[in-house]
């Protein structure tokens, strides 16, 4: 009711169980009263059944997933949670465990709710939930005990190069976008690697993701493992064959004639630049980038001219700048020779778009293509002056190699299995590694695909007789890693985990209450 001069007149009323004056609310009950008499959990259920693999250490969350959890964590607090019905209709407000001895196979969870029960009227309660943790083993260890697969979907990847490049960039993309959790095993092949699946569905994602990342082609196939007649099941295995283009990044090509006009002019001899789903080329002469799709690639598949591998050092002599620039790169005319005839008179004078990174004295990785033999049929449809001799691709720092040991930083891999099931990792592969971590170094668009830790473990350093010849002291121009650019790596001390100070559960709380009282 209102009154003449404003004010609101509220009516008093007796509450109907106890008789004390309240105002006047829809139950015409006190607040006493009211948290005396209405349960809002009356509906939920307080018992409730948790399966453990007590092999592979997981818990079960319905339908079909399965997830490690410490006691006591936020993740295991995430499963019970879950299972409780009917929770979507309060507001949780808080959450935690009570203390139960560890090898009880019991659970209990003190839940805070609210829920408002009559216009503008909230009730807050605090339920207890207990939950029975039942030992079961998960679909993955059942095939292990009784000798099945442990895989449904394999995915094999594929590519014809004699290097391991770009499966040493995929483990990185794959690391960082954590592609790898669903994977049971990586087994690796002479032309690439071999991921294992226990579900289709996971082969399928990765897929997907490999098809972005990679122009490649793709091929499948299902084998009928086992078949029950009488309720309709069959155990099938499925296998993805992907194939991923042989060009790789630095690598010369040849663009076929078609290809030449179609892209403008373009080259014909390019580098490439950018391997994604796509591939870039980059015509050292002119500046000037091109692309072609994978669908496009595959359908008009043309060789590689020279792989990265075949190029040379060379020593610049003299460089002379042009106004033409297209983002990092500068047109220049650059007098080199081979850095093992350094004086001798045998000099080139080539176009380059390293103008801007090049100076007299520097050493400078290319292609000289006079005294390569092809095995290329494009080569040969294209007039002499359109072809040059000698192609500049990057600039080489001596003392990279020499300065491994000093690197504070270094990256992940995936642990890769041999098909006679041991760790992978030969001498030839521990090369190939840290030659893409001197890749990964000299190229800041590179790592940004990558994640780059921290590494504070001291490493070997070199003997003297294993310094390689043209390598300088100079250090102002090396390749450097910044640290805002490293991570720190999680790790996880046992000794301290267990230690009674770092117990921040019920155990020290009881510890505490126990010298309080002494």
């Amino acid at each position: 009711m209102e009154l003449a001069d404003g004010e609101v007149f509220v009516a008093k009323v007796h509450c109907c169980v106890c008789g004390l004056l309240i105002d006047s609310n829809p139950s015409n009950m006190c607040p006493s009263c009211i948290r005396a008499h209405v349960d809002i959990t009356d509906g939920l259920q307080k018992d409730y059944i948790i399966v453990y693999c007590p092999e592979c250490l997981r818990y079960h969350q319905p339908p079909k997933y399965w997830g490690r959890a410490e006691l006591e964590s936020r993740e295991l607090m995430t499963i019970c949670l879950k299972r409780i019905r009917g929770l979507a209709k309060f507001n949780l407000v808080d959450a935690s465990f009570l203390w139960t001895e560890p090898h009880s196979k019991r659970l209990k969870l003190k839940v805070t709710l609210q829920k408002e029960i009559f216009a503008n009227t909230v009730i807050q309660q605090t339920l207890q939930v207990d939950y029975e943790v039942l030992w079961q083993q998960c679909p993955t260890c059942q095939r292990v005990a009784t000798g099945q697969p442990q895989w449904d979907a394999v995915v094999q990847l594929r590519q014809k190069v004699s290097h391991k490049r770009t499966f040493l960039y995929l483990e990185q993309i794959i690391l960082k976008h954590r592609m790898h959790e669903d994977v049971t095993r990586v087994q690796s092949h002479p032309d690439g690697l071999d991921f294992f699946y226990g579900h289709k569905s996971h082969a399928l994602s990765f897929v997907d993701f490999i098809a972005a990342q990679s122009p490649c082609t793709r091929r499948d196939a299902v084998q009928l493992v086992s078949h029950d007649s009488k309720s309709n099941t069959a155990i099938q295995h499925y296998t993805y064959s992907i194939e991923i283009s042989p060009l790789c990044r630095e690598d010369l090509v040849v663009l076929p004639p078609f290809l030449h006009t179609k892209l403008g002019g373009l080259g014909p001899l390019v580098i490439v630049h950018k391997v994604y789903s796509s591939i870039v080329f980059l015509d050292p002469r002119t500046l000037r980038a091109g692309e072609i799709t994978s669908t496009f690639y595959w359908k008009h598949q043309f060789d590689l001219l020279a792989p990265s591998r075949s190029m040379v050092d060379f020593y610049v002599v003299d460089i002379n700048l042009s106004g033409l620039v297209n983002g990092k790169f500068q047109q220049a005319i650059a007098t080199v020779c081979l850095l093992s005839e350094v004086g001798m008179g045998r000099e080139w004078i080539v176009s380059t778009h390293l103008g801007a990174m090049l100076n007299p004295g520097d050493t400078v990785k290319g292609y000289i293509l006079e005294n390569m033999n092809f095995n290329n049929d494009d080569i040969g449809r294209y007039r002499p002056d359109q072809l040059t001799d000698v192609i500049l691709v990057r600039k080489h720092f001596a003392g990279q190699t020499r300065r491994r040991h000093l690197r504070t930083w270094k990256l992940k891999n995936l642990d890769v299995l041999d098909p006679i099931g041991n760790a992978k990792g030969g001498k030839s592969m521990q090369d190939e590694r840290e030659e893409f971590e001197d890749e990964v170094e000299r190229d800041k668009e590179l790592r940004r695909d990558v994640l780059v830790f921290k590494d504070l473990a001291p490493k070997k350093k070199p003997a003297d007789d294993q310094l390689l010849d043209g390598e300088d002291d100079g250090e102002e121009d090396q390749p450097q890693i910044g640290l805002e650019e490293l991570l720190d790596e999680l790790k996880i001390d046992a000794e301290v985990e267990a230690s009674p100070e770092a117990d921040a559960g019920p155990q020290r709380e009881k510890r505490e209450r126990a010298a309080d009282a002494e």
